[in-house]
C-alpha cells in the first residue's frame, strides 16, 4: 500500500478536536517560521532606511496578490482532493494533485511575464514617488523569477493537507524560512565577501530559498507520496482536471485578490499623507501577521477537515470542527487586540524609530486588532464554504467586506478623519463581514441540517 492509498482516512477517525490540532500544528509552525522571516527580513532593511522600507511595502500587494493566485489554485485542488479521499477515490486523488501542479506552473508562469513587463507604470499608479520607484523596480524583476517556485510549493502542501498530512509540508516550509533568514544578511548587506545588494539582496535571498523549497516539494509529491504521475497523460484528461479545479480555484482567487487590490488601493490612499506612513502601513502588517498565525494555520485546515469528512459523508464531525474553529477564532482575537493595545509602540520600534512611522503603525495596532475575532470568523467561512464546492459564498463575502464596505468607508475615513480613519474603515469592515459569514454558515451547515445542506 503506498501513502496515497493509506492517507485517505486520517481525517475521518478519531476525536474532532485532536485530529483538527493535529492538522494544524504543523501548519501553524510553517506559517510561524515564514512570517517571522518576513519580520526579519524587515528587520534588516530597515537598517538601510526609511526609504528602503517604504519601497518594500509598496511590493506588499503585489506579492499578495501573486500568493492569492496560488492559493486560489490551491484551494481548488484542495477542495477536489479531499472529497475524493474521504469517499476513496484513489486515482482522483492522484490525478487532481499532478494536474494541478501542471495547472499552476502555467499560470504562474504567464503571469509572471506580464509583471515583470508593468512594473513601473503598475507602481507609480499605486502611489511611488521618484525616490522610490528604482528601488522597487530592482526588487520586483527580481521577485517575479521566484513566482513559479512559491507557487508549485503552496499547492503541493494544500494537496498534502487535503490527505491529512501537514507535518512534511510544514517541515518543508519552516526549512525554507530558516533557509531564507540565513542567505539574506549576507547579500543584503555584503557580509564575508558576498556583494552588498541592499533590496535587491532581499529579493535574491527570498528566490534561492523558494527554489529548494521547490525542489524539495516535487521530490516529496513523487517519490514519498506517489502523487505524481503523468502516465497516459491526454488534453481532454487534463482540461477536465483543471476545469474541475477551476470551478472552485476562480472564485478562490477572485476572492483572495480582492484582498490585494483593496491593499493597493488603502495604500494609495496613505500615500496621500506621506511615504512613512505607507512604512508605517507595511510595519504593522507584518506585525499583525505575526499574531495572526494560528487564525491562518486553522482557517487552512479546516477546509480539508471538513472536506474530507463531507466526502466520507460524516457532516456530524465536520459541523464539530466548524463550532470549534469559531470559537478559537472568537478568543483568539480577544488576546490579540489586548496584547497588542498594549504593546504596539514597542513592537513598531523594533523596526523603525521615525516619528512618523511609529505613529501610524501604532495606531493601526491600536484600532485594528479589535476585530480580529470577527475577523478570524470570516477566515473559517470562506474556508469551509471553499471546500464544500460553494466558492461564491466566499466570493460574496470578501466582495462585501472589502469593496462594499472597506474600500468606501477608508475613502470616507480619509477625508474626514485622516489615516485614523482609514484604520477605523478596516475594523468595521471586518468585524460586519465576520458576523455575516458566521452567522451564514451556522444556518446552512448548523448539525441540526447537516444532512439535508451537505
Amino acid at each position: 500500500m503506498n501513502r496515497t492509498e493509506s492517507s485517505a482516512p486520517r481525517l475521518v477517525q478519531g476525536e474532532v478536536g485532536p485530529g483538527l490540532l493535529r492538522l494544524t500544528t504543523p501548519v501553524i509552525l510553517g506559517i510561524s517560521a515564514n512570517i517571522v522571516a518576513g519580520l526579519i527580513e524587515t528587520a534588516f532593511l530597515s537598517r538601510l532606511g526609511t526609504e528602503v522600507i517604504t519601497a518594500y511595502s509598496f511590493t506588499f500587494s503585489i506579492s499578495a496578490a501573486l500568493m492569492s493566485l496560488s492559493l486560489g489554485i490551491s484551494i481548488g485542488v484542495s477542495s477536489v482532493l479531499a472529497r475524493a479521499a474521504g469517499g476513496g477515490n484513489k486515482q482522483k486523488v492522484k490525478r487532481i494533485a499532478s494536474d494541478g501542479i501542471l495547472l499552476i506552473g502555467f499560470l504562474t508562469i504567464l503571469i509572471s511575464l506580464i509583471g515583470y513587463l508593468s512594473i513601473e507604470p503598475l507602481f507609480s499608479l499605486l502611489g511611488a514617488d521618484a525616490s522610490t520607484l528604482p528601488l522597487i523596480t530592482e526588487y520586483m524583476a527580481i521577485y517575479y523569477l521566484s513566482v513559479f517556485f512559491l507557487a508549485v510549493p503552496a499547492v503541493g502542501a494544500n494537496a498534502l493537507r487535503a490527505l491529512g498530512d501537514a507535518t512534511i509540508s510544514g517541515t518543508i516550509m519552516v526549512s525554507g524560512a530558516v533557509l531564507h533568514v540565513a542567505i539574506s544578511p549576507f547579500l543584503i548587506f555584503g557580509l564575508a565577501g558576498f556583494p552588498e545588494l541592499g533590496l535587491s539582496g532581499a529579493a535574491w535571498a527570498n528566490l534561492l530559498a523558494r527554489f529548494i523549497t521547490f525542489s524539495a516539494t516535487i521530490l516529496v509529491l513523487h517519490f514519498r507520496e506517489q502523487l505524481l504521475s503523468y502516465e497516459n497523460l491526454s488534453l481532454a484528461k487534463l482540461l477536465r482536471s483543471w476545469v474541475e479545479i477551476l470551478a472552485i480555484g476562480i472564485p478562490a482567487t477572485a476572492t483572495n485578490l480582492i484582498g490585494p487590490v483593496s491593499t493597493a488601493i488603502i495604500v494609495s490612499f496613505l500615500a496621500e499623507f506621506s511615504q512613512e506612513t505607507v512604512a508605517g502601513f507595511g510595519i504593522a502588517s507584518r506585525i499583525e501577521g505575526l499574531f495572526a498565525i494560528p487564525l491562518f494555520a486553522l482557517s487552512a485546515s479546516i477546509g480539508p477537515f471538513v472536506g474530507q469528512n463531507v466526502g466520507a459523508s460524516r457532516p456530524d464531525r465536520a459541523d464539530e470542527a466548524m463550532k470549534l474553529s469559531f470559537k478559537f477564532s472568537f478568543y483568539w482575537g480577544i488576546i490579540i487586540a489586548i496584547i497588542l493595545a498594549l504593546f504596539n509602540s514597542e513592537l513598531v520600534k523594533l523596526f523603525d524609530t521615525n516619528p512618523t512611522v511609529v505613529n501610524s503603525a501604532s495606531k493601526y495596532l491600536l484600532i485594528v486588532p479589535i476585530s480580529y475575532g470577527a475577523w478570524g470568523a470570516l477566515m473559517m467561512s470562506s474556508a469551509i464554504f471553499n471546500s464544500l464546492g460553494k466558492p461564491l459564498h466566499s466570493t460574496a463575502m470578501s466582495v462585501g467586506r472589502l469593496i462594499i464596505v472597506y474600500v468606501p468607508l477608508a475613502y470616507l475615513g480619509k477625508l474626514f478623519l485622516g489615516f485614523v480613519g482609514i484604520f477605523l474603515a478596516a475594523t468595521i469592515s471586518n468585524t460586519l463581514l465576520g458576523l455575516v459569514g458566521y452567522l451564514w454558515n451556522r444556518s446552512l451547515y448548523s448539525k441540526k441540517n447537516a444532512d439535508h445542506s451537505l
